[in-house]
């Protein structure tokens, strides 16, 4: 059983969710990738990209991570190594036909099970209904482990799979209710 706490912590700013896990007594930082923080860390960011390129999908360019889609600079976060402000961690989220999007989420092998998904996923999801958004909708290659994290976090999905990648591999749709789904984070 992994629990988490939110660690309340005055010397961070306010859009800094910093959190710990109880068990390891490792520390890390949920924060807001905006654009400049894009640029200031792409080295880091798109050295992640490994973990992505091991289920067979393109790595990520510069210019796939500065692409400006909307609202994306304010549904995105970055984690962070608390000791060290390191990068191991990063979501991109936007906004399509007025559903909040997960476009992307990539946490570091190496840092998987630390909580950071769970958390990254948080601070999206709470970004989107601050907007005032009820759904939240992505895609999942059916060969992508992190199916498994999603219905972990208690995503459902659609029966039928979704064809409508640019490049035709079969993913699973999801599509649920933001208010939900934090319920089930908490």
């Amino acid at each position: 059983h992994k629990s988490y706490k939110l660690k309340l912590c005055s010397n961070y700013m306010a859009n800094i969710l910093p959190f710990e896990r109880e068990t390891e007594r490792k520390s890390f930082l949920i924060v807001p990738l905006t654009e400049e923080k894009a640029y200031h860390h792409a080295g880091e960011i798109l050295a992640l990209e490994h973990n992505w390129k091991e289920i067979g999908d393109q790595p990520w360019t510069l210019e796939n991570l500065t692409l400006d889609i909307p609202h994306k600079w304010e549904l995105s976060h970055l984690a962070l190594l608390e000791e060290d402000q390191s990068v191991f961690g990063y979501q991109i989220g936007s906004l399509r036909d007025g559903i909040l999007f997960l476009n992307k989420i990539v946490v570091d092998s190496s840092k998987r099970a630390s909580g950071a998904g769970r958390a990254l996923i948080k601070a999206f999801l709470e970004k989107g209904l601050e907007k005032g958004l009820t759904r939240v909708r992505f895609r999942v290659r059916v060969d992508n482990p992190a199916v498994k994290f999603y219905e972990k976090l208690g995503f459902s999905r659609r029966e039928a799979l979704d064809y409508t990648r640019k490049d035709g591999v079969a993913s699973y749709f999801y599509d649920n209710d933001i208010s939900y789904m934090l319920q089930n984070l908490r």
